[in-house]
């Protein structure tokens, strides 16, 4: 029996986090912002009206994909930059009422899509000591996310750590004792089925 303050192992059962190495790994998002108080990042209120670009039609709207998307959205001085650099042409918001039959689920929101292989990096213009994503998956569900920090080292998690359930809204985040410069979420099978990011969260 204990008392006091729980230790390190106490925190991570209460909180359903997992230690790996630098980072704690959280498949929670109210535990995550428990233990972080990371708030979220603003994404547009409607997906079609985001950008003047509508090449996949009713309820998305693209931008190239060399340029990413800047967040929070609607701020004059961004500090994120989302990329897709395995993508084809386009990173696109897409909304309720997207009808290519290859997303499942249905984003409910303006979720971040690309057109081809669905892998993402965040960039952190100030780096940040957590970060926590609600992912949308597909069939497969596998992930692989590496944290890159400011001194150039990175970690890797496999996606046994991560945890993700297929075809669901899945939230992971990450809490490191180092500061965050990137984040890099390589999925399978996006050119297949679509894989998403529908939220992001970050601490300072």
């Amino acid at each position: 029996m204990s008392c006091g303050a729980p230790m390190q192992d106490e925190e991570a059962a209460v909180l359903g986090a997992r230690q790996e190495g630098l980072a704690q790994v959280f498949t929670q998002q109210a535990d995550f912002a428990v233990a972080t108080g990371a708030t979220q990042l603003p994404f547009p209120a409607n997906a079609f009206d985001a950008y003047p670009d509508h090449p996949s039609g009713a309820a998305s709207s693209c931008v190239q994909t060399q340029r990413g998307v800047d967040l929070p959205w609607g701020f004059s001085a961004p500090t994120v930059n989302v990329l897709a650099p395995r993508a084809k042409t386009w990173l696109c918001f897409v909304g309720p009422g997207w009808n290519h039959n290859n997303t499942n689920p249905l984003p409910v929101t303006p979720t971040l899509l690309a057109n081809g292989e669905d892998d993402f990096e965040i960039a952190f213009l100030r780096p940040v000591s957590a970060v926590g994503l609600e992912l949308l998956t597909n069939s497969l569900a596998q992930h692989k996310v590496t944290l890159t920090f400011t001194d150039a080292t990175q970690e890797v998690f496999e996606d046994a750590v991560l945890d993700t359930g297929a075809n669901a809204f899945e939230f992971v985040g990450f809490q490191s004792s180092k500061r965050i410069r990137s984040i890099f979420i390589d999925s399978t099978g996006g050119a297949s089925q679509n894989e998403g990011i529908a939220a992001i969260w970050t601490a300072p």
